[in-house]
């Protein structure tokens, strides 16, 4: 799960984002609303988690444009916290409301929730391609495959997850990779996918534009 957190806090903003990591939900801090809204447009991710006091200025605001082209579930992680205050947040589309100062353990158990929620569970199934993302586990006409790797197996899933659709490479990359990722990398790990697979005809090449898997 990939989070957007946006805290101009230098402390409070180290601390959770290590919180969050130790917990296994990968991290992006941003400090200012304009690169909250720069990231949150431009990149994939599972949850925002938003402070709303970002320098004098109110992230409510930028919720309220963001969801007219992005439904991201967020959160509100903030000191405002009159009724009135939480009343706005929900009539902006948040998903969960979390007044400072708060329990590190309430904060994971509510991400948690949101995730189960909002991510497919169980079985993704395409062609005799079966994967169990509670196993983390991939089957090929019921036998499981052993030698995928994270990356791999990451790969796979977002494309079945999106299954019929073409998904960009900027996408997978930044998915995936995030800045440390590069056209050649995603080739190298489609290729690689492809050989052990045994089906160099499911992941399909759209040129110019991405990857896509037909069922």
């Amino acid at each position: 799960m990939k989070i957007l957190l946006l805290e101009d806090d230098k402390e409070l903003g180290k601390a959770l984002k290590e919180l969050l990591e130790q917990n296994s939900f990968e991290t992006e801090w941003v400090e200012t609303l304009e690169d909250f809204n720069l990231y949150a447009r431009t990149r994939t991710f599972d949850l925002f988690i938003m402070d709303r006091a970002i320098k004098n200025k109110d992230s409510l605001y930028t919720l309220k444009e963001l969801r007219k082209t992005v439904t991201t579930p967020a959160i509100f992680l903030t000191v405002k916290s009159s009724l009135s205050d939480k009343l706005e947040g929900f009539e902006a589309n948040i998903d969960d409301y979390i007044t400072k100062p708060f329990y590190k353990e309430e904060l994971l158990a509510r991400i948690k929730a949101i995730a189960n929620r909002n991510m497919p569970k169980g079985i993704i199934k395409v062609k005799n391609i079966e994967i169990d993302t509670q196993k983390h586990t991939v089957y090929i006409d019921s036998k499981p495959i052993e030698n995928l790797t994270q990356k791999e197996f990451m790969l796979l899933e977002y494309l079945m997850r999106n299954k019929n659709r073409v998904v960009k490479t900027d996408s997978l990359i930044d998915y995936i990779w995030n800045e440390d990722g590069s056209v050649e990398t995603l080739k190298s790990h489609i290729y690689s996918l492809r050989k052990k697979l045994l089906d160099k005809d499911l992941i399909k090449t759209i040129k110019g534009y991405g990857y896509k898997i037909d069922e």
